[in-house]
């Protein structure tokens, strides 16, 4: 049965974050996240178990069915179809689909407009290229201040492991002991456990970062924290890297952590590791998900 509460309500979270440069309106959070939440009860009235089963079928008669049989008006389908192209960016960003069924409803729907031909486009997963990632690990090991080493360990962590921000954050001193021996134990979404491994690059920086970590007073036993010893949020774990990023002149669609996941897991490929570890790793329940980060990195 689809999570109606659990999704919407996560949907509402990702656009109000900080994953746009050009940030939503609340009115248009509001309006897109009604929308969503009629588009998931429609589904699950239409037989939809898991949203993962929401084909194009039931986003076309979603989009297009009005009142009592007849065609919505264009306004309408123009908002929800805005919205459900939306709603599975953010799906496709979670790995709960592997492709945008709207975005290749909208594509059928321009081919029958006239519009472009041929298959529907797939986005490929922005990613850092080879110089990029050194330019960025070079800026963010330049200030020996508190908050440099600390986001020196911090960009190092997620190139070698991949982890989610929220999974970042949560780490705790003990997490660090485990990463320098390449073998760390989170738990990630839906509260499993995984065992990812890899190779720990940035084991310097980390040990740079525990010498300082030591030092400073916090009432908790996180990883990575404030000046003041506070635990970092996501929202400063996204403003981090996305400062970083600036600072170096890259420019890519993602700016926050989840550009380096993406790296990470392409770096991996290219390195030669194995398909089914990079899932592992990742934490996807689909392989067809972990697939498209082949080939976006030569060796």
């Amino acid at each position: 049965m689809i999570d109606i509460d659990r999704l919407s309500s996560g949907f509402a979270t990702w656009m109000a974050g900080q994953n746009f440069q050009n940030p939503y309106s609340p009115a248009t959070i509001r309006i897109y996240g009604h929308t969503v939440r009629r588009f998931l009860e429609y589904s699950g009235s239409d037989g939809v178990l898991d949203i993962s089963e929401a084909g194009i079928h039931i986003v076309r008669k979603f989009v297009t069915n009005g009142i009592d049989g007849t065609i919505s008006p264009k306004s309408t389908q123009t908002v929800r179809i805005s919205a459900i192209v939306l709603f599975f960016d953010y799906l496709e960003s979670e790995g709960a689909v592997l492709m945008n069924q709207a975005r290749i409803f909208l594509d059928d729907q321009k081919r029958k407009r006239g519009g472009q031909g041929g298959k529907p486009a797939t986005r490929l997963k922005p990613v850092l290229e080879w110089d990029e990632i050194d330019r960025l690990a070079f800026e963010a090991g330049r200030l020996e201040s508190i908050a440099g080493i600390r986001d020196a360990a911090l960009v190092g962590l997620i190139l070698d492991t991949g982890l989610r921000a929220s999974e970042v954050c949560a780490l705790t001193t003990a997490n660090g002991e485990s990463y320098l021996t390449g073998r760390l134990r989170v738990i990630g979404k839906g509260n499993k456990e995984r065992l990812v491994r890899f190779e720990p690059s940035h084991a310097s920086r980390m040990q740079s970062w525990f010498r300082m970590r030591h030092r400073i007073r916090a009432p908790n036993e996180r990883l990575f924290v404030t000046d003041q010893g506070n635990p970092l949020t996501i929202g400063v774990l996204y403003m981090i890297v996305k400062r970083l990023l600036e600072r170096t002149g890259i420019k890519k669609a993602q700016q926050g952590p989840h550009l380096l996941r993406h790296t990470a897991a392409s770096i991996w490929l290219a390195n030669g590791v194995e398909l089914k570890q990079v899932q592992e790793n990742l934490g996807h329940s689909n392989i067809g998900t972990t697939s498209r980060y082949l080939h976006l990195l030569a060796k």
